[in-house]
């Protein structure tokens, strides 16, 4: 699959996780078992692999993702690129895919932020078995009367995980050194680590 492919694979990915978790809730996370994994589109095997021992991660997966196309079509609402073709056939939206452009690399930006936010949250619900709560301390310029719970999305876990899955697919593809293919894989890589530090604040303001 081409590197500038793998957000919009994510983005479909994402609508088919709520898809199937709409479908068949009591099957998704099955033990020993991977249904969802096998009905996803689009999946590098670096994908895959995590897939079937995070299970339970892909419906914040599938939530940030969709949450991104959403904000995707919102920030291009009123140009001829829209992001609407994302969100509807991975076909037609391959033909914008193979442009490197300012709207592909938001696109890559978007995703990457928007899955890192809702891993991050699901922690804090405790939705995942691997993770929890961030336990933060007490905000200074919180108001005194406030009661501070202590219990914060997860941004690091988020952060980190992300990192893993989306990052995977052009990580595990082998480029020949110098060539174009290696230089949009490393645009990518870039533009997806940009989209996680905009999410978790503290990760510095350099991307590169």
């Amino acid at each position: 699959m081409h590197p500038g492919h793998s957000s919009a694979a994510i983005s479909k990915m994402g609508l088919a996780v709520e898809q199937e978790i709409w479908r068949s809730p009591q099957q998704v996370h099955a033990v020993g078992s991977s249904p969802l994994c096998a009905r996803l589109p689009g999946l590098s095997p670096g994908q895959d692999k995590q897939c079937q021992l995070y299970q339970d991660h892909m419906s914040p997966v599938g939530r940030g993702a969709h949450a991104a196309i959403t904000e995707c079509q919102h920030q291009f609402k009123e140009r001829r690129w829209n992001c609407s073709a994302a969100a509807l056939d991975h076909t037609l939206f391959s033909s914008v895919m193979r442009v490197a452009s300012r709207e592909v690399a938001y696109l890559h930006a978007v995703t990457a932020a928007g899955v890192a936010h809702a891993v991050s949250r699901s922690c804090r619900d405790g939705q995942l078995s691997s993770c929890g709560c961030a336990r933060s301390g007490r905000p200074r310029d919180l108001h005194r009367d406030w009661i501070w719970g202590g219990c914060g999305d997860n941004l690091e876990y988020g952060y980190k995980f992300t990192q893993g899955f989306v990052d995977v697919r052009e990580r595990e593809r082998k480029l020949r050194r110098g060539s174009r293919e290696q230089a949009r894989a490393l645009m990518n890589l870039h533009n997806n680590e940009a989209g996680r530090r905009v999410s978790t604040p503290g990760r510095g303001r350099d991307p590169g």
